[in-house]
């Protein structure tokens, strides 16, 4: 597989070790990262496969940081539970968003401990991960439980978390075509942290997040706001609406000289961008979700915001493994995306 198609990030790294493992799929990945500024792999990369690696006891060549060629030889799940130190803030977020539907769709249930970031730049926040990827994960067959023990925040890290993933017993596949439709209602949920910092950095967020939205004409239903026990300062706001068929969020992450006031607005017109579409599924998710989809036996259709290059370079990958076709239609200021599996009656 040729790693530096479309955005030739780490995203096509982590998917396609998730599908080597899932199907018992020997890979070789070539020019990785190979457009970007620092070409192969990063401490992130290199951290993630080697957990993925010592889960199912892979062979691996060439996962040291820069490497610009990978070869994985996935074996199976020995074990039902492990515990990792990323080092300093290395997104958990993101490890979990390679390991989950990897370890799931493998057949086994297993219990990770994690240290390091929680909520960190370029990365979903752990509260997307928990309130919004979650549940939409459970709705197609990849069950996990996910808890922040402490904080972990850009740059010392520190945060630990625990997750439980269930073996997926098959995917199921989404029919979430139409738009929202005025009976659903439109308040959405505002989730404010901070940690190692006064109390009301999370507040001020969560009232900007909240003036933000009631310009878009957009109540809130739902305000949590907390101080949390991290080993340096930090903060995180998400907006989400998740029901009704309907998984949209917004999130963003605090940071040194940003206003609290900026950072709430960030994640709310994150939100409005994705709601005001009329789409059931945010950009974000549907990166998550389509690969798995394209497992299914039946076919699938996600109305989303529109169609993202990571979206793209998903279902390239997707595609080498499965051979799942797809295509995309403008409807109702948003994009439905259609899968159909190989293997579709």
């Amino acid at each position: 597989m040729d790693g530096s198609f479309g955005e030739g990030g780490g995203q096509i790294l982590r998917e396609a070790v998730g599908f080597s493992m899932a199907l018992g799929v020997p890979i070789r990945v070539t020019r990785i990262r190979a457009g970007r500024r620092v070409p192969g792999l990063r401490p992130q990369h290199s951290a993630t496969i080697g957990i993925l690696a010592e889960i199912c006891s892979a062979e691996v060549e060439g996962a040291a940081v820069g490497s610009t060629e990978l070869t994985f030889r996935p074996g199976k799940v020995g074990g039902s539970r492990s515990s990792f130190d990323l080092g300093t803030a290395a997104s958990i977020p993101l490890v979990l968003q390679a390991v989950i539907p990897a370890v799931s769709l493998m057949g086994r249930s297993y219990d990770l401990e994690l240290v390091g970031g929680t909520d960190v730049p370029w990365s979903p926040t752990s509260d997307y991960l928990g309130s919004v990827v979650a549940p939409a994960m459970k709705r197609v067959g990849v069950s996990f439980a996910f808890e922040v023990k402490r904080r972990g925040y850009y740059p010392n890290g520190g945060g630990r978390a625990l997750a439980h993933i269930d073996a997926c017993r098959g995917v199921e596949p989404l029919q979430l075509a139409s738009g929202r439709g005025e009976a659903q209602g439109g308040d959405a949920s505002v989730v404010s942290r901070c940690g190692s910092l006064p109390v009301r950095v999370a507040e001020r967020q969560a009232e900007s997040a909240a003036a933000a939205l009631r310009e878009g004409g957009v109540g809130v239903a739902k305000r949590e706001v907390s101080l949390e026990d991290s080993a340096s300062p930090g903060s995180s706001i998400l907006v989400s609406y998740v029901r009704d068929g309907c998984y949209l969020g917004g999130d963003s992450i605090g940071a040194k000289g940003k206003p609290a006031e900026t950072v709430g607005r960030e994640a709310a017109r994150g939100f409005l961008a994705s709601f005001a579409s009329t789409a059931r599924v945010d950009h974000h998710l549907a990166d998550m979700l389509a690969p798995i989809l394209c497992l299914s036996a039946e076919p699938s259709a996600l109305l989303i915001p529109y169609v993202s290059e990571h979206l793209r370079t998903s279902l390239h990958v997707a595609n080498q493994f499965t051979s799942a076709e797809h295509s995309v239609e403008e409807r109702d200021g948003a994009a439905l995306l259609r899968i159909r599996p190989a293997r579709a009656k």
